[in-house]
């Protein structure tokens, strides 16, 4: 048995493979803790599982003004030596950080400690933390077809994302009871990931009449903070009442993936694991604002994968239209679907944590 501490706060795309790969090292005799940053939305996702041992760390996104910068250094500072102590008190043979503002300090603290530690970067376009850390990583998990030039033999392996194991393809009409829709519609899913995309609420709410027309229900995961729109019902010619549905944040993903027949979301590479792991077609509008560009690159790739149609933000006019095209063309779906079975095919888990077993075992023989 070996002991993981797992560095993976600050949103949703970086906890949900750190809790997925936690959960298969349990599952798997290991011992795993877990360090999120201090973020509401961490404290709520975490603590849908019970009996996990949770490590709240400091830490605050960096940024070059003046007075964000002297806090980010101050609570880097804090992060490094609370790393350090909870490293060496628990006894950790390894350090798996998914990146995040929150893992530099415990990333810092292993280096310093000698303790293995372990990258994971799910996007298409190595993050800073990767670029930064790599270099002192025992491995680096990179998407299938990324490259990180020059590493050393073998610490560079391929690997897909991580996906919970709860997020699973569930039955349509139960699903969308669940959230207050009939099953005679045709539902459209707009998510904006974990922090919410705010073109994307307005869009749903500017549209949603034009969408219930063609007998389109709409579910719209707006994003803490970010629930401006009221629900409501608009009485159509054809399609009888129509509902679009607002929700500040989702609590069963994999209900919300499985009840509809389309999604409009960005392109967070957990989105986009979720999405084929449930099956469901999309249209991408990648965050034109992510560092490095990343979104783009993720959802370039999925658009190459057959999984999706990518719509950029400054084309949001041709939104509408493509989302009615696809939702009309059932053989275009479902060859979509079968598509988006390939894509999660890649997503096994099972190799990474057969991986980081041999890491920790490594390091304990030492």
């Amino acid at each position: 048995m070996s002991k993981f501490i797992i560095l993976c706060g600050g949103t949703g795309g970086h906890l949900a493979p750190g809790l997925a790969v936690g959960q298969a090292l349990i599952d798997a005799g290991d011992e795993a803790s877990f360090v999120i940053s201090q973020k509401a939305v961490d404290s709520r996702l975490a603590g849908k599982y019970s009996g996990l041992h949770i490590i709240k760390a400091p830490g605050v996104a960096f940024s070059l003004r003046p007075a964000r910068l002297f806090k980010f250094f101050s609570e880097l500072a804090k992060s490094v030596k609370f790393g350090r102590k909870v490293i060496s008190e628990g006894g950790y043979d390894a350090v798996i950080s998914f990146g995040g503002f929150n893992s530099l300090g415990f990333s810092i603290a292993a280096i310093t400690l000698g303790v293995p530690l372990i990258l994971h970067e799910a996007n298409r376009r190595a993050g800073k933390a990767t670029r930064l850390l790599g270099r002192f990583a025992e491995r680096i998990y990179v998407p299938h077809g990324v490259k990180i030039p020059k590493r050393k033999g073998g610490q560079v392996r391929y690997s897909g994302y991580p996906v919970r194991s709860e997020i699973k393809k569930l039955p349509a009409a139960e699903s969308k009871r669940k959230f207050g829709f009939g099953a005679d519609g045709k539902l459209l899913l707009v998510l904006g990931g974990s922090q919410g995309a705010l073109a994307l609420n307005e869009w749903a709410s500017h549209n949603f009449d034009r969408l219930a027309e063609m007998g389109i229900d709409v579910l719209c995961v707006c994003g803490p903070g970010k629930n401006a729109f009221p629900d409501r019902t608009v009485k159509t010619k054809s399609f009888g009442d129509r509902k679009i549905a607002f929700l500040e944040f989702c609590d069963d993903m994999a209900s919300a993936m499985s009840a509809a027949n389309l999604a409009v979301a960005r392109a967070g590479a957990g989105t986009i694991a979720e999405l084929a792991r449930c099956r469901l077609p999309s249209v991408i509008v990648p965050y034109p604002f992510a560092a490095d560009n990343h979104q783009r690159e993720n959802a370039k790739c999925f658009e190459r994968q057959g999984g999706c149609a990518v719509v950029d933000q400054n084309d949001m006019h041709r939104l509408f239209d493509e989302v009615v095209c696809l939702m009309n063309n059932s053989a275009l779906l479902e060859t979509m679907r079968e598509n988006l079975a390939r894509v999660d095919a890649l997503n096994d888990t099972s190799k990474i944590i057969e991986d980081l077993r041999l890491v920790a075992a490594g390091a304990g023989e030492k």
